[in-house]
């Protein structure tokens, strides 16, 4: 009531009021609706817990405005901000709902204090701290991605059909995740499977009905020594795309073939910056993330092997630390479509080889 009489106060003028009793309990009406309706981004996002230990698991939940097709983009990033330990980007439910777990563990949960969490959603920004804290006796190599690495057998996909059927060329690329890698040359692989008896056993019982050749090979063609099994797919993919007479030689030679279809590979293996990165880049560009952010979260998806660019330029001599401005326009009018993903890696790679960014 003494809200209401203060309301009352204010529309009195010379003891006279110009607003009823009715109009008075409408404005206040309105102005607890838009208390209880305009909840921001920032209020409607929380973690389970205040602090965790080595392996927990860290749930992120919230609720937002929800806007179609707009990602939530997330970093977890550690007590000094020099490192990203978790980058995530994901679409709310319908409802504007989501809910993300991240496990405390790895190499890169090295540090204890209060870690760093940072969510953006349609040019709103929260953020928030936790604390983490180690246990002496942690194992930092625990729960590691279980992706395959270079060494190790690959793990077998969902599409897997156990060699039951005669699977194309191009879809024998895409029976095991990751193998083979257009990275790497056939020659790496033809190299373990005559050398290393673990590895020829586990590809003759995934691939019964092919030989190691017909899997990681690029076959041959009517011109001599093309394509050279010493060489990676993603080496000649590359030259097409980047020498002109290169790719004049390459579409005189086979003018009813793409560079892919002669390889043997998917082009859908070829995608060096996945789309979601786009979004990032558009949030650099307009001040949501800062320079930081954006160039650690850059370094983590090239260490990772999310974003692949191939023949990784050396580091130069070059000491300076500052961002061109052409590189934050490339990265703007690359994530409205303007240009290319080959002109926005080649700030990336500008980047790279003055250390502005380090992998």
């Amino acid at each position: 009531m003494e809200f209401l009489h203060s309301i009352q106060s204010l529309t009195k003028v010379n003891g006279i009021s110009y607003l009823s009793k009715e109009s008075i309990f409408l404005i206040l009406f309105l102005v607890l609706l838009g208390t209880f309706t305009q909840t921001s981004f920032a209020d409607s996002v929380s973690v389970d817990k205040e602090k965790y230990q080595f392996g927990e698991t860290i749930n992120v939940s919230g609720r937002v405005s929800y806007v179609e097709d707009s990602f939530v983009g997330l970093q977890i990033l550690n007590p000094s901000k020099s490192d990203i330990v978790v980058i995530d980007q994901f679409f709310p439910q319908k409802d504007g709902k989501f809910s993300k777990n991240y496990k405390a563990q790895g190499p890169k949960w090295n540090e204890e204090g209060f870690y760093h969490l940072k969510l953006v959603y349609n040019h709103e920004v929260f953020e928030k701290q936790f604390f983490f804290e180690k246990p002496m006796n942690a194992n930092p190599d625990k729960g590691i991605s279980s992706e395959p690495k270079e060494e190790s057998i690959p793990a077998k996909s969902e599409t897997q059909n156990d060699g039951d059927e005669k699977t194309s060329k191009h879809d024998l690329k895409l029976i095991v995740k990751n193998f083979p890698d257009p990275s790497k040359p056939p020659s790496h692989y033809l190299d373990r499977y005559y050398s290393e008896r673990a590895y020829q056993d586990w590809f003759d019982s995934v691939f019964k009905e092919n030989s190691i050749i017909e899997v990681v090979g690029f076959g041959s063609t009517h011109v001599q020594g093309f394509p050279d099994n010493t060489k990676s797919a993603w080496h000649y993919v590359n030259r097409y795309h980047n020498e002109e007479s290169y790719r004049d030689w390459f579409d005189s030679e086979f003018p009813s073939k793409s560079i892919f279809e002669v390889l043997g590979y998917p082009e859908s293996l070829f995608q060096r910056v996945p789309d979601w990165i786009k979004n990032n880049a558009k949030w650099w560009s307009e001040g949501l993330i800062t320079d930081r952010d954006f160039l650690k979260g850059i370094e983590y998806l090239i260490i990772e092997k999310i974003i692949f660019i191939p023949d990784l330029p050396e580091p130069g001599n070059s000491s300076t630390k500052t961002i061109p401005e052409w590189i934050k326009n490339t990265a703007k009018w690359w994530s409205e479509g303007k240009i290319d993903e080959n002109e926005f890696l080649n700030g990336i790679t500008f980047l790279i080889e003055n250390k502005i960014i380090t992998v």
